[in-house]
């Protein structure tokens, strides 16, 4: 089982792989927003711009969070369904 620190860190490599791809890729886990959720490591994420310098231009809408489950390691995103379950509990 993953720790915390390791998750945030998978996460955060997978962010930065899957980022690469993006015209925006200068994007960034927001640490105080992450949580744990029936085994899964939960990482929402922004453009640096917008977390360092509130460049609303930045920021970034629609943008699904990291996944980590943290048995296997594996990292994905979340489903709109998961983010909409999420948002209705007030925990995105």
């Amino acid at each position: 089982m993953l720790g915390q620190k390791e998750a945030e860190e998978r996460a955060a490599a997978f962010l930065d792989a899957q980022s690469r791809t993006w015209s925006l890729s200068d994007v960034r886990i927001i640490r105080e927003y992450c949580f744990t959720e029936e085994g899964r490591f939960i990482a929402p994420y922004n453009t640096t711009a917008y977390l360092d310098r509130g460049v609303d231009d930045a920021r970034l809408g629609g943008n699904l969070p990291v996944c980590v489950d943290l048995k296997t390691g594996e990292c994905s995103f979340i489903t709109w369904a998961e983010a909409e379950d999420f948002m209705d509990r007030d925990m995105l």
